[in-house]
């Protein structure tokens, strides 16, 4: 009887555990861009690795570097969680709405962002 509970309570700590990691995935590495990259090339990117992002924005196709940041992401079912940092170490967290969408496109608050296939 021992080992019968033992091996219960196992099994219900692993599809707990299970659970937990699918409800916190994350995005598929790469970069999303919403806007036009081709005719005005103005658009933001953000570019995910692993929990990491760098959010980017564009104007005639170059990089605005003061509207840069970094930092890291976590989804939390229909939200994600950025949690930015700034020049001098100062974290900021900005929760907004997120979907993935069947054709590999996210949508992260009023947006969607396109996946660039490289």
């Amino acid at each position: 009887m021992k080992k019968f509970v033992r091996i219960l309570a196992l099994t219900l700590v692993a599809v707990m555990l299970c659970a937990t990691l699918a409800s916190c995935g994350g995005v598929a590495s790469g970069d999303y861009y919403a806007g036009d990259k081709d005719i005005t090339k103005i658009y933001t990117m953000y570019s995910f690795s692993g929990n990491k992002v760098t959010f980017s924005s564009y104007a005639g196709g170059e990089k605005i570097d003061s509207l840069t940041r970094e930092g890291k992401y976590k989804v939390d079912g229909d939200e994600i969680i950025f949690t930015w940092v700034d020049a001098e170490g100062k974290e900021t967290t900005d929760t907004q709405s997120f979907a993935e969408n069947e054709d590999g496109s996210i949508k992260i608050g009023p947006f969607t962002y396109k996946k660039i296939e490289k």
